[in-house]
Order: structure tokens, then sequence, then C-alpha cells
């Protein structure tokens, strides 16, 4: 029985600030233009169970069929939660959530059909899974609402996006690709972007000049880390600051 005790704790450490930072920006956004409320934490509850669930679907879908089975209570039980809490959250909010079912079925569906083909490590899986997490703080907002924040919203959901594909990007020149000198230069490049967009926010007055700062520490990151070697643990605490700082931001506004 102790091969069907796997998939139970997510290998992907590094994903959590990922999964976590958007769903607590969005419920910052959010608090300006509607009272919070249970469905909120409902919401959060559904998101973590189901990247639990997601995480032992990529891993039994890549796993050779003789050992997916072993994977098979983590996957069962996650899913039937995750399903649990969807129901619980549409009875505290309403349909309204239906609305984002059809983009998150794509999302999930393309990312496993990636697992499923053994490349659940690319880039364009990287990729859905950081839309998919940061939609979080679009599905948060209350879009029919008059909200003065909204164009202010807008700016730190696409600048946090933006933020988080990079770590993508980022981290794969660092660790998987850190032999091929073009990843950090694309990297670097696409850093030096997003330090553009974020100066355009601030000068369009969306957002505050402190955003600055973060978005230069991102692009120096992305010329000094590539420099030398770099251990996984060093790589996740300064991903890990970095997020801490942004969730400061939002606060900040």
């Amino acid at each position: 029985m102790a091969g069907l005790t796997a998939g139970w704790a997510p290998k992907q450490h590094g994903a959590w600030a990922m999964i976590l930072v958007p769903y607590l920006a969005g419920l910052v956004m959010a608090r300006d233009a509607r009272p919070l409320g249970p469905g909120d934490l409902s919401l959060g509850l559904t998101w973590l169970l189901g990247y639990f669930a997601y995480s032992a679907a990529t891993l039994t879908l890549k796993a050779p069929a003789q050992r997916r089975t072993r994977y098979a209570p983590a996957l069962a039980v996650y899913a039937a939660a995750a399903a649990v809490a969807g129901l619980v959250t549409l009875a505290l909010t309403g349909p309204v959530l239906l609305w984002w079912a059809p983009a998150y079925a794509v999302l999930v569906t393309w990312a496993l059909y990636l697992a499923a083909s053994r490349r659940e490590r690319s880039l364009q899986s990287g990729v859905l899974t950081v839309v998919a997490s940061c939609g979080l703080m679009a599905v948060l907002q209350p879009w029919g609402a008059d909200d003065p924040t909204r164009w202010r919203d807008v700016a730190m959901m696409v600048v946090l996006t933006a933020y988080f594909v990079g770590t993508v990007l980022h981290v794969k020149a660092l660790i998987r690709e850190r032999n091929e000198p073009a990843s950090a230069v694309r990297s670097q490049a696409y850093h030096a972007a997003v330090a553009l967009v974020t100066v355009a926010a601030v000068g369009a007055g969306w957002l505050g000049w402190w955003w600055l700062t973060w978005a230069a520490a991102l692009v120096a990151r992305s010329f000094w880390m590539p420099r030398a070697r770099r251990r996984p643990a060093q790589i996740g605490v300064i991903e890990i600051l970095l997020s801490a700082w942004a969730l400061t931001l939002v606060l900040l506004g």
C-alpha cells in the first residue's frame, strides 16, 4: 500500500507564491469596490484544492501506466474536495462565477494535455499556469460595479501577471537552460519590457512611483542571477521576497 501514498504534496514548491499572491492581491483590490464575504474565502479554498488536484493529475498523466494507480487516492480526494468547495462557493456567491468557467476549462485542459505529453515543465505549460493563477485577480472583481480605482487595479493585474510570467523565463534561464546564453538574454529583454510597462502605468497615474523600484529590482535580478550558478533554494528565497514586495505594493495602491 505504500505505493498508493504519492501525490499528496505538490512538488513544485516554488509555485506557492504564484498560487497565493494573485488571490490575496485580488482580495485587496476587490475590497475597495465591494464588501468581502465568506464566498471569497471558499473561492480561495477551492483554488488551493484545485491546484492540489491539478498537481496530482499531472503526476498521474506523465507516469508510466503501471504506476498511475499510486496517485489515484490523492487525485480522487483533492478533486472531490475541490468540487465540494466549488459548489459551496457558488452557493455563497451566486452563478456569476460560472462566466469564468469556459476560460478556466480551456486553460486546465491545455495544461493537462501538455502533462500527458510530458511537457509539463515547458514554457507553454508554465505560462498557462500563471495565467490561470493570476486570473483570480480578475475573477474576484465586481466588474459591473462603478469602481473609481478600476484602472489602477487593471494596471496592477497586468504588471503582476507579467511578473509571474517572467519568473518562468527567469527560473528556466537559471536551472533547466542555464547553459544556454540565449535563455538569459530572453529573460533580461522580457524584464526590461515589464519595467517599461510599469513606467508607462506610473506615468499614466495608475500606479504609484514606488512600483518603479520593484520593477528596477526585477531587471537587476534578471542580469545578476545568471552570472553564477544558483541553488534552487537561493532562487526561491529571492522570488518569495519579490512576491511579498509586490503584494505590499498592492496594499499601498
